[in-house]
């Protein structure tokens, strides 16, 4: 079973709790705290995915971790659950699964809009509903900028990439030129 499947089974169960419990944006917030940990500490991560590390010695790490950030008690089961199956290493996985069963919940989608440059309050406001018209829901938007995209806007939502950069359209023309094609 691949990982992602087993991190939204994860998430899906939290989901349910912290929406029972409304806790929603509390676990959100520690959970998010353990996948930046994870992701920007190889070192945390390596002593979860290491089978040489005993079990004990995960827990004792992981409890240091669950006391020192104070994350809360549905956070820091789950924490435990997935030391005990060998996932915690997987914890950035079940977070971005947990963001997007809330969101689902909620009717959002999440969108990430890349540019060339910083955008003004005005494109985000017609982005906003450009994509809201596109998608039919309430759209939640990333920005960020790439100067390497010379201009026009790269948008994400899920696994469509909606290309509009001036660079992907130089790469095509001059795909085009080298293969002898003429342009329309």
């Amino acid at each position: 079973m691949s990982v992602v499947t087993i991190a939204r089974r994860y998430a899906e169960a939290l989901a349910d709790v912290a929406t029972s419990k409304n806790q929603v944006d509390q676990i959100d917030s520690e959970l998010r705290v353990f996948a930046e940990m994870m992701k920007t500490s190889p070192e945390l991560h390596d002593t979860f995915a290491n089978p040489i590390v005993s079990q004990t010695d995960k827990q004792k790490v992981l409890e240091a971790l669950v006391q020192r950030t104070k994350t809360g008690q549905f956070t820091a089961n789950l924490l435990r659950t997935m030391l005990t199956h060998h996932r915690v290493q997987h914890v950035a996985v079940v977070y971005e699964q947990f963001r997007q069963e809330i969101n689902r919940r909620k009717g959002l989608v999440a969108a990430e809009v890349t540019t060339a440059s910083a955008v003004g309050d005005a494109e985000r406001a017609k982005m906003s509903r450009t994509l809201q018209q596109l998608t039919g829901s309430q759209v939640e938007i990333t920005y960020k900028t790439d100067t390497s995209l010379i201009g026009g806007v790269v948008t994400r939502i899920g696994s469509v990439v909606y290309d509009g950069s001036v660079r992907t359209q130089l790469q095509e023309i001059k795909g085009r030129l080298k293969r002898g094609e003429t342009g329309a």
